[in-house]
């Protein structure tokens, strides 16, 4: 009997111990060193809920904060967890090592304490400003964005395909930007690449390192002369959200926005010559790798009959700019002009596709006859030579139809004139009884006669005042751009719901408003230009730049990816800008 009540007390302490070793009540502190002026947080963490929590006393530490009281339950593979912390903020009094005593918790009637813990109060150290703190990380996140101009080739040949890519990097929140200054390509042939309204944002490297980033523009260009030739930059105004260090209300962290300008830089491009040694006498003009064919829809046929000779040009490098060969023929192929068919896209890796001259033949007499042997030279960018690609004599037979006449018969032939035809069959003449007048002498007669009369001062007033005008060539060209300027902006306001037609009737407007003020020619419109002009007529700074703003606008909108654009209010700024420039012109 004593052995049994042994075991059942035996297993009720066990018992006990395990539901005690279940309970944990712990104090931390989140620093063991600390500053004089610098305050200390202690938690005291149970992972059962309590009651009656007793505090320890804080003697050499000024409470500055708390008690601040939170709780934390989940569930993990059906499993509960459960925490409850007790928070104190405090600011040490004096230096030294300090002991913050235990404290305590009742659960379920049992009390249980936590360890003392030491903390260690330094001397009092500077404490940086706020508002410089917030600085420094605004700084280190703007040092986060780059906006960078990325070139395939900076040593192309002329007319060689090269691509230009604009990309903004960031490792930070973009809320917004807004284009400065597209850039120009002064002496490139170029054709812009479409990209998305709204670009995907990728990971990639940026000087090693991981990196977000968007492509802004994209552009395929050929240099048109050999040299240096300089690419101005692209300037963004960038807006990025920036953590201020305070917290709102909810206890989330705030941000504030902050905008910056960045700029790409000047790009330099080295174009070389195409080499003379070895260059053909019909080279077309074709940089690239390409290859060349001529396809006749039929080589058998009638007279009379319609045969399609395809000349095609299919590979990649300046697609649109080469000359395509001409076929030549017999003369009895009877040869029309070619339509001309272009499938060329436009990537990182330049222009590929196809250019197809579509010719029609109809022969006039039966035989057979040949198309002359075609060739095509171009310079391959792989092997830096030129290459000719030929193509033989296409035979065409003609199986039926009048035959061509020889030299004598064509000497031969009499020409009858129509006029003469069938006058040998007129049996007898056609009398005709004259015509007597009832016009002369009558009132009507005397009207017409003396009208001319009346009519010559007014003539001569007229020529005189065409004449005048006619001999004032700049007021004519003043009045037609004025003219075209006023169209514009019509169509531009015609055009309010399409931000891509809009936008170019309204650069449009600027160009022919500066041509029609300024006696400019389209060559002259760089920007530079234009405000050394506009200052030397005395125009404000303002108006000037309010100009340069809308032009710049109009530019950033059309070419660049972007729908953060006002279309209403770029068309009010562009009357309130038309209209401030027209008042101070003189």
């Amino acid at each position: 009997m004593k052995t049994m009540r042994y075991y059942i007390l035996l297993f009720a302490l066990i018992c006990t111990q395990v539901i005690l070793a279940q309970v944990s009540f712990e104090a931390a502190a989140s620093r063991d060193n600390i500053p004089l002026n610098d305050n200390v947080r202690i938690d005291f963490v149970m992972n059962q809920d309590g009651d009656n929590f007793a505090p320890p006393r804080f003697d050499n530490f000024t409470i500055v904060g708390g008690p601040n009281q939170s709780v934390s339950t989940s569930w993990v593979n059906g499993k509960r967890s459960f925490s409850k912390t007790y928070s104190y903020f405090l600011q040490p009094k004096k230096k030294g090592t300090f002991t913050i005593g235990a404290a305590s918790i009742e659960i379920d009637g049992q009390i249980y304490k936590t360890k003392p813990i030491s903390v260690t109060v330094s001397d009092a150290v500077a404490k940086q400003d706020p508002r410089q703190q917030y600085n420094q990380v605004q700084q280190q996140s703007l040092a986060e964005i780059h906006l960078v101009a990325e070139v395939n080739n900076r040593t192309p040949y002329v007319n060689e395909p090269i691509t230009i890519t604009y990309k903004l990097y960031f490792n930070t929140n973009i809320a917004g930007y807004r284009g400065q200054k597209i850039p120009t390509y002064n002496k490139f042939w170029v054709h812009n690449v479409e990209l998305p309204q709204r670009p995907d944002v990728k990971i990639g490297k940026f000087r090693g390192k991981d990196a977000n980033y968007v492509t802004l523009k994209q552009d395929v260009l050929m240099p048109q002369e050999a040299g240096t030739l300089t690419i101005d930059p692209m300037v963004l105004l960038i807006q990025a959200e920036i953590p201020t260090g305070r917290r709102d209300f909810f206890g989330y962290p705030e941000t504030g926005f902050v905008e910056k300008d960045y700029s790409t830089g000047k790009i330099t491009i080295n174009a070389k010559e195409l080499p003379e040694a070895g260059k053909p006498s019909n080279f077309s003009g074709g940089v690239g790798s390409f290859d060349f064919k001529v396809t006749p829809s039929k080589t058998s046929l009638k007279s009379g009959e319609q045969l399609d000779l395809k000349v095609e040009v299919t590979g990649k490098g300046n697609l649109n700019l080469l000359t395509m060969p001409t076929p030549t023929a017999h003369s009895a192929l009877e040869m029309y002009d070619p339509t001309t068919t272009d499938k060329i896209t436009s990537g990182v890796n330049g222009m590929q596709g196809s250019r197809v001259n579509n010719y029609i033949i109809i022969p006039q007499y039966k035989g057979d006859y040949a198309i002359d042997p075609m060739e095509f030279s171009y310079f391959d960018l792989n092997t830096k030579k030129y290459k000719t690609i030929n193509i033989d004599s296409l035979a065409i037979h003609v199986l039926e139809g009048p035959t061509l006449p020889t030299n004598n018969e064509a000497k031969n032939t009499t020409v009858v004139d129509k006029n003469e035809l069938f006058q040998a069959n007129i049996a007898k003449p056609t009398i005709v009884k004259p015509y007597t007048s009832s016009y002369w002498g009558t009132t009507l007669f005397y009207v017409f006669t003396g009208l001319p009369f009346l009519a010559i001062p007014f003539f001569i007033i007229v020529v005189r005042q065409r004449r005048r005008s006619a001999s004032d060539f700049d007021g004519i060209r003043l009045r037609n751009n004025n003219r075209l300027a006023k169209k514009y902006l019509g169509e531009a306001k015609k055009h309010m719901n399409n931000k891509e037609l809009f936008y170019e009737a309204l650069e449009r407007c600027l160009h022919n408003f500066l041509k029609a003020k300024l006696d400019m020619v389209t060559s002259e419109m760089s920007n530079e230009n234009i405000i050394e002009i506009l200052t030397d007529k005395n125009i404000t700074e303002e108006a000037v730049k309010g100009f340069m703003d809308l032009k710049n606008a109009c530019e950033w909108a059309r070419y660049a990816p972007t729908d953060q654009v006002n279309v209403n209010k770029d068309y009010d700024n562009a009357i309130t800008v038309i209209s401030e420039l027209e008042k101070q012109f003189k």
